[in-house]
């Protein structure tokens, strides 16, 4: 019997980038909805098909006609897969300014490095229209949808809380909020209090010399007290703050375990490792290293979560990289 396989990304997930809308985020591979959207009107008839054509090429015969092939999400197809009419996740990251200007963004090449701080909408296309014209194609489920908002900093974004009501309208199940930090949202204290959100957001480090030298800004006091106001009052906070190793400035134990106990200070229970995306992303590995040591710190890290009773997460590709690429050698 022929091969057949499965992908829980592309059948769960659309990604709004400001440059196109596909199914993979994070800078995997997979088939592409729209090109170079701008707000047009979409065909939804076409948009619709691309989908249920990926699905059709997710076998051994036709893998290698697949703009899957090669993917590390791909898995074999179980009895029990069924190709979804409707995405559960949303990603939108429309939004290429930021309020800081962290060296290792991904984002970097798209916002020139410039360091915004003024309120303004995205350069691309506004993203409350097409959220409505999703859910009106029933494109988006109503009942267990997650809303992933993330790229640039949503501080200076005049489409956040828009956004947020539009959802909340629809019955979205929660949001994953991905934002630097630097500016106190109350409306993510309020969606906290009621249980809809969970916080991402990366302090790297646990000193504010590390800090201004991965980020350009001077604010890691205003960081640190925000995750104080956003954990105050609840005892298990949904925060998950990252710490992305970069290479000759918070690669080493001494500041991991500062970072560890600043969070265990500020009373945050689930942390993140993983690495810059230089490796993560653009660099073949085959042909450059990655370096030897971030093994140990991989694993140190662990040992260090698990004495202090934190939950530690590990992205997929990083999990990947480092074990293929680092452990390997230890």
């Amino acid at each position: 019997m022929e091969k057949q396989y499965f992908c829980d990304e592309l059948n769960n997930v659309i990604s709004c980038f400001h440059d196109r809308i596909m199914s993979c985020c994070s800078g995997q591979i997979g088939p592409v909805y729209y090109e170079a959207y701008k707000g047009e009107k979409i065909d939804w008839d076409a948009f619709k098909k691309i989908k249920t054509d990926a699905f059709k090429l997710l076998n051994e015969k036709d893998i290698d006609k697949s703009p899957c092939q090669g993917c590390f999400f791909l898995r074999d197809k179980k009895q029990t897969d069924i190709v979804s009419p409707v995405f559960n996740m949303i990603n939108i990251s429309h939004w290429t300014h930021c309020n800081c200007g962290c060296i290792y963004c991904a984002r970097m090449l798209d916002s020139k490095g410039k360091i915004d701080t003024k309120s303004r909408k995205s350069d691309y296309y506004d993203i409350v229209p097409l959220i409505k014209q999703l859910y009106k194609q029933e494109l988006l489920d109503r009942k267990n949808l997650v809303a992933v908002i993330q790229g640039g900093d949503i501080s200076v974004l005049k489409e956040f809380e828009p956004m947020v009501k539009e959802f909340l309208k629809n019955g979205v199940k929660e949001f994953h909020i991905l934002t630097n930090n630097i500016i106190y949202q109350p409306v993510i204290k309020k969606l906290m209090d009621m249980d809809k959100v969970q916080l991402f957001t990366s302090l790297d480090c646990a000193s504010p010399d590390i800090f201004y030298k991965l980020k350009r800004v001077d604010k890691f006091k205003d960081c640190v007290n925000n995750l104080r106001k956003y954990a105050k009052g609840h005892q298990n906070p949904r925060i998950m703050v990252k710490y992305i190793v970069v290479e000759h400035l918070n690669d080493n134990i001494e500041e991991i375990d500062k970072f560890i106990d600043l969070m265990q200070d500020i009373g945050i229970k689930t942390v993140e490792f993983t690495i810059d995306n230089k490796w993560a992303m653009f660099t073949n590995l085959e042909e450059k290293p990655l370096p030897l040591h971030y093994g140990e710190l991989y694993l140190h890290f662990k040992k260090a979560c698990e004495e202090k009773n934190i939950i530690m997460n590990v992205w997929p590709k990083t999990e990947y990289i480092i074990n293929k690429y680092a452990l390997k050698c230890i």
